[in-house]
């Protein structure tokens, strides 16, 4: 083998090189940062094809497709899936339905984007945001990542290895974010996070220092509660019960109906709301009481955040919807 030829091997492997990818499989929504830095947002809903009967999948820019290859008792066996919003089209699993940490692996494989022109990707760090770094299960799920796949990534044949898993908090990483940016308004303070989150929501205290106080972690309800209270009194004024993914949608939307077609939900939408943020209120107050006359701020984070403009009022900005809400934790992953 000459120089050239040598040089243009490791150039190469170095090109295949990513130090890190940031993932956030969220309940509603997988972010992560692609190969130029831009947030990539997908349903988080997976759905299997059958090649033999259906046609092949088209990616587009809200649906990855993935062939991924195993190998089990010396037999290959090829599965093809789509990520995002021809699944959500077509009914696929949903992870706020079958839980993300049962299909993490298939919504991280979405973000397994190699440099250009590369079919060969070694992800030095693969940080994957979860509600809590002390859950066993997630930790165990984020640590099975690790290792080297041959996966078909939108038409593109991909030799991918993962040196390195690493769960990262999700209300941590948004802290981190707020702390860089100048989001608290007394960094000598207590200052805190609550993640609105689809199945629950999570929220977190931070001493000046940056350390997480554990025994003032609290776990609250999801926008899925807030979803259910709806579905309850549209099945007893109407007798139908639709799916909760379309009312969040609709609550998304801002539509307040299911579907394009569907049931409205406006009449119920204000009360239930209410209910769901005094539930939120009332449990983080009691579980914070002590900590109140040292407390900054606290952020609101998430693709729901907005809704909770009422604690924002209440509290007169103490507890804060935070700008680009529902982008902070990817975006303090990356710090």
């Amino acid at each position: 083998m000459n120089a050239l030829t040598e040089l243009q091997k490791l150039n190469r492997s170095y090109n295949a090189i990513r130090e890190k990818v940031c993932v956030n499989p969220g309940n509603r929504f997988t972010e992560f940062l692609n190969i130029q830095g831009n947030i990539v947002r997908l349903p988080s809903v997976v759905r299997d094809f059958d090649p033999e009967f259906e046609d092949y999948p088209k990616s587009n820019e809200s649906t990855i497709v993935i062939e991924h290859t195993s190998v089990s008792n010396k037999q290959k066996h090829t599965r093809l899936y789509a990520v995002g919003s021809l699944a959500k089209t077509l009914k696929g699993k949903a992870a706020f339905d079958k839980g993300k940490l049962n299909l993490m692996q298939d919504l991280v494989f979405a973000a397994l984007e190699p440099n250009h022109e590369q079919d060969i990707l070694r992800v030095e760090n693969l940080l994957i945001a979860v509600p809590d770094v002390r859950n066993t299960d997630a930790i165990a799920t984020v640590k099975s990542l690790e290792g080297t796949y041959d996966i078909t990534r939108n038409g593109k044949d991909l030799i991918v290895t993962v040196a390195k898993a690493t769960a990262i908090e999700e209300a941590t990483a948004a802290y981190k974010y707020g702390i860089k940016n100048g989001l608290y308004q007394w960094q000598d303070a207590i200052n805190g996070v609550i993640d609105f989150g689809g199945g629950t929501s999570s929220g977190r205290l931070y001493t000046p220092e940056g350390v997480p106080i554990r025994e003032a972690s609290i776990t609250l309800p999801g926008t899925n509660a807030l979803g259910h209270a709806i579905q309850a009194r549209l099945l007893k004024a109407t007798g139908q019960s639709p799916d909760i993914g379309a009312i969040l949608d609709g609550i998304e939307s801002g539509s307040y109906t299911t579907g394009h077609n569907g049931v409205s939900f406006a009449a119920y939408f204000d009360v239930c709301r209410a209910q769901w943020l005094d539930d939120i209120r009332s449990t983080a107050r009691g579980q914070w009481i002590s900590y109140l006359p040292d407390l900054g701020e606290v952020l609101l984070v998430g693709g729901s955040a907005p809704l909770a403009s009422t604690i924002e009022e209440s509290s007169s900005g103490r507890f804060k919807i935070a700008p680009r809400s529902q982008d902070i934790t990817i975006l303090g992953m990356a710090i």
